[in-house]
């Protein structure tokens, strides 16, 4: 890891952006809690800009940064935003040699996005295993979120009064359901801003990684398919144990949904009705959640483990090391 003071100096501005940008988890207003989304973009683009101990100093900034606000909430912002960004970036910056896998000798291979995506995955489902133990999850906190999305649905609607029965009902739902929609929503956002950071550090020519294909590549490792079968089993045994395996199914589960659409995009690639299909899959989606479970079964189906290549320079050592 190379450090000098430019990275340092866009290390600690980009942990302040991450920072400001999580306000929404205190804040909780509808415009913060979006901007709370973008919160992992700062990290990416200065790891992915301006190397790995950018990365970390931004990550170790951001958390200090709200931990003076809100010390639980640096804690849940670092173990499901900021690490799992900065480590991100670090894995999409190595590479190594062709020649050592039976490639050409002039060419080097960049670190696969399905192991990316995969390892984005694990860190998310363990960020929040580790904050569910500390602050403990239960009947309590499902509960809580319930009544909050009775509340919600209330002031929409006047004339909608939730009954006792429903309120129970969605608590038991949440307990079950709970940590995988928050892990997959961290997983989503987080390959969300990854995207948009590659796309910004390529522009601005900072991006030593050649450019994914994205629709082609962006699929999950046949081990990620043998870890969500296993947590998904284990979810189903509730308790700590339950809830700890469903934030794991949760994260992986997204990881193979993204697979699902970048499938779509790839097989109707060149195809005249393109645009037509693309676009009722996704007014499908909006309109109506169980299709989601049909690209989740079209990413289960289609695994694989692509990584991009480009010429071996001087500006491109082929090493192990990042930028």
């Amino acid at each position: 890891m190379k450090f000098d003071v430019t990275s340092a100096g866009v290390g600690i501005l980009a942990g302040l952006a991450a920072a400001l940008l999580s306000a929404g988890a205190i804040v909780q207003s509808g415009v913060a809690m979006f901007l709370y989304f973008l919160t992992p973009l700062p990290i990416f683009i200065a790891a992915l800009g301006w190397g790995t101990m950018a990365g970390i100093i931004a990550a170790v900034a951001a958390t200090a940064a709200i931990a003076i606000v809100a010390p639980m909430a640096a804690l849940l912002v670092a173990l499901t935003s900021i690490i799992p960004a900065a480590t991100g970036a670090y894995f999409a910056g190595l590479a190594r040699p062709a020649s050592e896998m039976g490639g050409p000798k002039d060419a080097i291979v960049w670190y696969p996005l399905p192991d990316i995506v995969l390892r984005l995955a694990l860190m998310v489902g363990g960020g929040l295993i580790i904050i569910g133990i500390i602050i403990g999850f239960g009947e309590t906190l499902a509960r809580e979120f319930a009544d909050a999305i009775m509340t919600g649905l209330s002031h929409a609607n006047p004339n909608f009064k939730p009954s006792p029965e429903m309120r129970d009902n969605l608590a038991a739902i949440m307990v079950v359901a709970l940590p995988a929609i928050q892990a997959a929503s961290c997983l989503i956002a987080l390959v969300g801003n990854f995207y948009l950071a590659l796309r910004v550090t390529a522009l601005s020519r900072r991006l030593r990684r050649p450019r994914d294909d994205w629709p082609a590549t962006l699929r999950m490792p046949r081990l990620g398919l043998l870890a969500f079968a296993f947590s998904l089993a284990l979810a189903f045994l509730g308790g700590g144990i339950g809830h700890a395996a469903a934030a794991i199914a949760g994260a992986l589960g997204a990881g193979f949904l993204l697979a699902g659409f970048a499938s779509l995009h790839f097989r109707t690639r060149g195809a005249p009705w393109r645009p037509v299909a693309l676009s009722l899959a996704y007014i499908a989606v909006a309109l109506f959640a169980f299709v989601l479970f049909f690209f989740l079964i079209a990413g289960l189906f289609d695994t694989s483990r692509n990584a991009p290549m480009s010429k071996a320079s001087p500006e491109t050592p082929p090493t192990d090391k990042p930028h």
